[in-house]
């Protein structure tokens, strides 16, 4: 999964120094719980299982960007978006 394919050019550095900020907190985090789980395991193995089961089902959610160009604006993106049409189960472009 490339983060940068999610996000159109006009936001693209933004969100992609978001991302990298969200991995570095989790890097910074995760020896802290793993040496708060030497006291009391249900720390690291609850906020460890908790976040690999949230972000699975978030990964669920992802939009599939294989065979997409990449968009320039946010209306280029709002436009690319497929709409769920809940009345018949279809997916439109």
């Amino acid at each position: 999964m490339y983060s940068i394919e999610l996000f159109p050019t006009s936001v693209r550095n933004s969100a992609v120094g978001l991302v990298r900020q969200a991995g570095v907190l989790g890097g910074v985090v995760a020896p802290m719980l793993v040496a708060l789980g030497r006291e009391r395991s249900y720390w690291s193995f609850g906020v460890f299982g908790l976040a690999v089961g949230c972000l699975g089902l978030f990964v669920t959610c992802l939009p599939e960007t294989k065979g997409r160009r990449l968009s320039d604006t946010m209306e280029d993106e709002e436009e690319a978006a497929v709409v769920f049409d809940s009345d018949d189960g279809d997916l439109l472009d």
